[in-house]
């Protein structure tokens, strides 16, 4: 009873403080939301959300309240939900047509994103967890919560920087002919080339990762990680994703795929860059060295110094086996994950500032 309480008052805590940075992005759209994102949701779909969701943070802040677990989490969702009903809640206003702004802050995709991902993932690990005494809410999850949220709140200044080297060549190649029969193959044809040929770049840019000192400094924020779960994969340095994703995307845009399948493999990559990360254990052998697993993934993971620098695909393990570097033992998962040399204090400005050189003086 006392844990299904302290979910309720995470619950509305959650829910509250989301629906408080909802009624924000609605106050100031050209600021706050992503031109990209804007076409793709309705208005009134987000507006039936924030309500639903306030709703919910209600009754769970009442109930948290009522049965006395982490009361200050309930009255923290209780008041946010009352703060952001009384900013205009699901009814706030919104004036005339949106208008791009030269820089804005994509609040909507990290809200409408954690959401989403939260919910999925969660309910995945929740259902077949692989170590059953991990909780939801594990040591270091605001550590992880807040790379999650800062990558996502810059998401459109990254994807600028990300495809400036990817359309420089692009230009520079102007393979015009090929770009013209590519983008006329069927899209579930192009989604699985994209894949391939993204996983490839993929592949090598990671090893790159482990293996060059100077790049090194920067991934190992991403293995400083101890427990593996929905938030664990958050955790990386934004000078880690630009070098990682300007190169890996590369392909993609050099060829001329079409923007419908570009889009179509973007959120499957995301999905799946999450799910390999899962505190999960689902029957999944069969699909070992056709498509990446938690199982597969977490052996990228492990501490034992002689199973490390193993499996660097993210979508397609076959590289791995071509190259070498594949390793996902029958019926065994590693006992432990992260760094030997772990150096870190373990507080985002720390995982920021360390690979830079800087430290913070106390």
């Amino acid at each position: 009873m006392r844990s299904a309480a302290l979910g309720l008052s995470l619950l509305s805590a959650f829910l509250g403080v989301m629906a408080v940075l909802a009624v924000l992005a609605f106050h100031y759209p050209e600021s706050l939301t992503t031109p990209m994102l804007r076409d793709i949701y309705e208005e009134h779909q987000v507006r039936m959300l924030l309500r639903v969701g306030m709703f919910i943070a209600v009754i769970s802040s009442v109930a948290g309240l009522a049965l006395g677990a982490a009361k200050r989490y309930a009255l923290l969702g209780l008041l946010c939900t009352i703060a952001a009903w009384l900013a205009g809640g699901p009814n706030v206003a919104l004036q005339g047509p949106v208008s791009t702004a030269n820089f804005y802050i994509s609040l909507d995709w990290v809200l409408l994103d954690l959401v989403l991902i939260a919910t999925l993932f969660i309910s995945l690990e929740r259902v077949r967890r692989l170590r059953t005494d991990q909780p939801i809410l594990r040591t270091d999850w605001q550590l992880d919560l807040t790379h999650y949220v800062v990558n996502h709140l810059f998401n459109g200044a990254m994807v600028y920087l990300i495809f400036i080297p990817a359309n420089s060549i692009r230009d520079a190649l102007d393979w015009q002919a090929l770009s013209l029969m590519l983008v006329n193959l069927p899209i579930a044809v192009q989604v699985i080339a994209i894949m391939m040929v993204t996983d490839f770049a993929q592949y090598w840019i990671h090893r790159a990762s482990h293996r060059w000192p100077l790049l090194w400094r920067f991934h190992r924020v991403h293995h400083s990680v101890k427990v593996m779960d929905w938030l664990a994969g958050s955790r990386l340095h934004v000078v880690d994703i630009l070098i990682t994703r300007s190169v890996s995307l590369v392909p993609m845009t050099v060829l001329g795929f079409s923007e419908q399948a570009i889009n179509i493999y973007l959120p499957i990559l995301a999905l799946q860059s999450v799910f390999i990360h899962c505190n999960v254990n689902y029957p999944l052998a069969w699909l070992r060295k056709v498509l990446a697993t938690p199982e597969f993934h977490h052996w990228h993971h492990v501490a034992e110094p002689e199973h490390v620098d193993r499996n660097f695909s993210i979508s397609l393990p076959i590289y791995d086996v071509i190259f070498g570097t594949y390793y996902c033992p029958t019926e065994r998962w590693p006992k432990t994950y992260g760094l030997q040399d772990d150096d870190f204090s373990h507080t985002y400005l720390s995982h920021l500032l360390k690979p830079l050189g800087l430290h913070l003086t106390k």
